[in-house]
């Protein structure tokens, strides 16, 4: 007899066996109970999550030849024709390679017939996102008037895909990743049923490792069990999904935490040289910062850093996860994430805004903190000014000051903006005196002209660099 894989041999029968799904299963359980199944629902969530499962038992339970129940027997001829998948009047369909409406309407035309053998005819169309905007069409009058004895189940890994009026016409159940405790349990199930030996620590890797996907669990522990030679270890397990040893991740950390820039580099480079995947590791290497900070802000025991350090830690948490990213979608990934510890030699070189409050700005050694401050108030009372001369003078007037270059000189406040316009300012040099409290001084120039004739030289500039020349002569326009 063929060897029969954990995903499949432990697939769950009946809607007790289904795992964190818990508001979908009763929702179910209780419209059967209260006879009140709908025509159509849509199971949307990611891959492995029991949504082709969960079709196949609600069929069950429809058709069970003990009677419409939430507790199918499975030992029927017509549950276990559907546990085999050779019910007549369940039909799979994949829209992934049946996506065209010429597939539909064959659907369509088919559930004007009576169910061959069960109660109710189940169509179960997996990866339902795939179908073309035509078929979507054909199926919606279909989910518009249904004849009875039809339901229809369009699961998806891609809810927002699937256009609104065919969402209306459904019930939608989202599927939500189990917990690793609740896959570690279903793990230890398997395991205890097939008495294999195990380390609690390699399951619960295992757990997280499948990231959600309890399909995907089973068929880690069937790998895990084949390369431990029959027993699930820690040790095998972490050469299995190419995780760190816990000594090598710990000293990691450690360098982290003390800043070590040399120790870190020679480190990636010789776990790339000794075949591991970096971004395995740089994920390890997140999960246990993350776990830090975390402790860290609800004051639990934490085994690298301490409190003083959550500043710093917050910092390079933002580097490495940001890096994590990059590295996935990198060439080579290991040029991203010894970037990442390069930056690591600039966390003391940061300063809070808090400082620079508290001991001011300084951006040369000339310019003292108190200069820059009169210049932030120069500049106020002149945008200030502005507005208080827009208001009595006019928006036109406003408009040319904005874009005019203003100069607050000794004697008086320099104006200069284009000859055209200086006349407009210069009758209402009273009011504009007035709120500058100044006498105001208007200069007309070709500001224009001027631009252009410095664009031009500069242009000039680039192409005597470029080709090594030099101006003979030059001709005024």
């Amino acid at each position: 007899m063929a060897y029969e894989a954990f995903a499949r041999k432990y697939r769950p029968k009946n809607f007790e066996q289904i795992i964190g799904q818990e508001s979908v299963v009763k929702t179910l359980k209780n419209a059967i109970e209260l006879n009140r199944i709908s025509h159509a629902y849509i199971f949307a969530g990611s891959r492995g999550l029991g949504k082709t499962t969960v079709s196949r038992i609600l069929t069950k339970s429809l058709n069970c030849e003990i009677g419409i129940t939430p507790n199918p027997c499975g030992k029927c001829e017509n549950c276990i024709e559907i546990e085999k998948g050779s019910f007549p009047d369940m039909y799979e369909i994949d829209a992934a390679s049946n996506r065209g409406i010429d597939d539909i309407r064959s659907l369509r035309d088919n559930v004007n017939y009576a169910p061959i053998k069960g109660r109710y005819k189940v169509y179960i169309i997996d990866e339902a996102h795939m179908l073309t905007r035509e078929a979507f069409n054909a199926l919606l009058k279909t989910l518009e008037e249904p004849p009875p004895h039809n339901i229809f189940i369009l699961a998806t890994t891609e809810l927002h895909k699937i256009p609104d009026t065919i969402r209306s016409r459904c019930q939608t159940f989202i599927f939500r990743p189990p917990t690793t405790v609740q896959i570690k349990d279903y793990l230890k199930r398997i395991l205890e049923q097939e008495k294999i030996e195990y380390e609690d620590k390699a399951l619960d890797l295992l757990a997280q490792a499948s990231e959600g996907g309890v399909r995907d669990s089973a068929s880690l522990l069937d790998q895990a069990v084949t390369f431990g030679k029959g027993k699930v270890d820690t040790k095998s397990v972490e050469q299995l999904l190419g995780l760190i040893p816990e000594t090598v991740l710990k000293k990691f950390i450690k360098n982290i935490k003390e800043k070590n820039i040399k120790e870190m580099i020679l480190m990636t480079e010789k776990l790339e040289s000794e075949g591991y995947d970096l971004n395995v590791f740089w994920k390890q290497v997140n999960d246990v910062l993350h776990k830090e900070l975390v402790n860290l802000s609800i004051d639990e025991n934490t085994l690298f850093f301490e409190k003083k350090d959550i500043e710093d830690l917050i910092y390079i948490h933002n580097i490495f996860s940001k890096a994590l990213i990059e590295g996935r979608n990198f060439l080579n990934p290991k040029h991203v994430y010894q970037l990442a510890v390069l930056k690591l030699k600039y966390v003391k070189n940061l300063v809070s805004l808090r400082e620079i409050y508290e001991k001011g700005i300084k951006i040369s050694r000339e310019q003292k903190t108190d200069e820059i401050k009169d210049e932030k108030k120069e500049s106020l009372d002149i945008q200030s000014a502005i507005l208080k001369i827009g208001k009595e003078a006019g928006s036109v007037v406003s408009a040319i000051l904005k874009k005019a270059s203003i100069k607050d000189e000794d004697q008086h406040v320099l104006i200069i903006v284009e000859k055209n316009l200086k006349d407009t300012l210069s009758e209402k040099i009273n009011i504009i005196e007035k709120y500058f409290n100044k006498p105001v001084k208007i200069e007309g120039k070709d500001i224009k002209q001027e631009r252009r004739s410095k664009k031009r030289d500069e242009s000039v500039d680039k192409v005597l660099e470029l080709f090594k020349g030099k101006i003979i002569t030059y001709k005024e326009e």
